[in-house]
Order: structure tokens, then C-alpha cells, then sequence
């Protein structure tokens, strides 16, 4: 409490003379409060979890809309190279996606049968058979594009220029950086983005388990299943959005097995390990 810039107005005392704050400038409880009116509460639908399912969904978009502020900031940063910060933005952005992954975890204290009663109710469906629920959400499409696209900025961050021919010229820049430790901030700035990424399927993977257990396998699945027309399985299953840092990392690694059997079969350690 001391710490803080503003007198919270719970009792503390203030000695230091600090401002008191004007929640009222933050959010009016009047605004707050017509926030909890659903559109749907015209159709006395009689159902409790109507409320529930409002209130997570609001919580849900209002998690997204500040994911998306923070991907423009992470762009704003990095083009500005302050890798530094755009490490740590990177970062809150990989634990927002975990947060979103909780939040629709919410549907889970729902009573099964008035939810899936509200289901019908309020008509809930996808467009199509194979797109999932989720993508009924403009934000979340917007955030999961605009976290895809961070991999275009790796050139960027290695200081290099992409080969038009394909060669692995980011891939050795990658291995360069990691063996030579030079510049931590652009390390942990590439780590971040890599979980995110990380992150990012976690959620689809989760959503796709979270349908299953609300409204059951079979409308989890559609009549496509969990193949390559699964909406959610393009998602998680397909191929890492950095394959110059999965290569990077997977050469690196194979050094380091060769070096290391190098060593175990060298002479002088078979004399060693003999003479003991």
C-alpha cells in the first residue's frame, strides 16, 4: 500500500499527502453495472446460466481487445528495436493466452442441462460444420492472424534480409546468435515468440477438449471428425509458424550430439575408462 502512487481510500492513513483517486475517471459503477444487461434478456428465457454464459463471454472479448493492443505494441517496439521491451510485451502476451484458455474454462461450472437448453435458445451455432464456436469471435481471429504474422518480424530481429531463393540464411543468423550469446535481448525476444506460439495451440487444443466436455464428442466433432477439415486441428496441429528457429535449433542440437559422442569415443577417455 505504501508503495502505491494513489491513496486507495481503504483506511490507510495518509501521511505522505499522496492523491486520492477518482475511480469515477477509471470506470463509473452506473456503466459497470449496464454492462450486465444481456440483448437476450428480452427474451425471458427463464435461464440463469444466460447471465453466465454473457459475463464470461464479455470478460473472454475484453481479454482479446487487450491482446490486440499489445501485439501493436509489440510491432511498435520492435521496429523501433527496443527488443527489450518487446521481450517482455511478448511475454504478457503468451500469459494472456493462457488466461483466455481459464476464462473459457468457465464454461465448465455451467449446469450441463441449462446450458445446452440455453444453447438452443439463443440458436448458437457455427457457420459451418467444420468451423468451431470460437471463431464466432471476430477478436480472437483477428489476434490469432496477428500473432501468426510475428514471424515475419525474425528477419528483422537476426538484422537480415530474407533469400529470395529460400536459402537458410535466417536459419544460420538464428545458430550465429545462439552460439555467440551476443545479444540476450534479441534471445529472449525470439524465445518469447516461440512461446507464444506455444500458447497460442495450447488454446485451440484446449477449446477442442472444452467442446467435448460442455456439449459432447459429437457436436465437438461435426460429422467431419478430427481431421484435416477440423478447424481446430489446423490450428494446433499444423507446422511451427518459425521453421528458421526449429532448424536452427535442430542442427545445433545435432552438433552438440556429435561433438558430445566425439568425446565419449575419443582415445584418451577408452584409456581412462580402461585403466579404471
Amino acid at each position: 500500500m505504501r508503495r502505491c502512487r494513489y491513496t486507495l481510500g481503504v483506511g490507510e492513513p495518509n501521511l505522505s499527502g499522496k492523491p486520492s483517486l477518482d475511480y469515477d475517471l477509471v470506470c463509473r459503477p452506473s456503466e459497470l453495472h449496464s454492462l450486465k444487461k444481456s440483448p437476450s434478456d428480452s427474451m425471458n428465457l427463464e435461464n440463469h446460466e444466460n447471465q453466465s454464459l454473457y459475463t464470461t463471454h464479455q470478460i473472454l472479448e475484453s481479454w482479446i481487445r487487450v491482446s490486440q493492443q499489445l501485439l501493436s505494441r509489440i510491432d511498435e517496439r520492435i521496429n523501433a528495436n527496443s527488443f527489450d521491451k518487446a521481450s517482455s510485451d511478448c511475454w504478457l502476451l503468451e500469459k494472456t493466452w493462457k488466461l483466455l484458455n481459464e476464462i473459457a474454462d468457465l464454461h465448465l461450472i455451467m449446469d450441463p442441462d441449462d446450458f445446452l437448453r440455453l444453447k438452443n435458445q439463443l440458436s448458437i451455432r457455427a457457420s459451418n460444420e467444420t468451423e468451431a464456436f470460437c471463431f464466432r469471435s471476430r477478436g480472437l481471429i483477428e489476434m490469432t492472424k496477428l500473432c501468426k504474422e510475428l514471424k515475419h518480424k525474425v528477419p528483422r530481429i537476426l538484422e537480415v534480409e530474407v533469400d529470395p531463393m529460400g536459402g537458410p540464411i535466417i536459419q544460420e543468423a538464428a545458430m550465429e546468435l545462439y552460439r555467440k550469446k551476443a545479444g540476450f535481448e534479441r534471445i529472449h525476444l525470439l524465445q518469447a515468440l516461440q512461446a507464444v506460439e506455444s500458447a497460442l495451440k495450447r488454446f485451440y487444443y484446449s477449446y477442442k477438449q472444452l467442446l467435448v466436455t460442455v456439449m459432447g464428442s459429437l457436436e465437438a466433432k461435426g460429422n467431419q471428425g478430427f481431421g484435416a477439415s477440423d478447424s481446430l486441428a489446423q490450428i494446433y496441429l499444423e507446422p511451427t509458424y518459425f521453421p528458421s528457429l526449429d532448424a536452427a535449433k535442430t542442427f545445433m542440437g545435432d552438433d552438440w550430439s556429435r561433438e558430445c559422442g566425439r568425446h565419449s569415443h575419443s582415445p584418451d577417455r577408452q584409456t581412462r575408462t580402461g585403466k579404471k
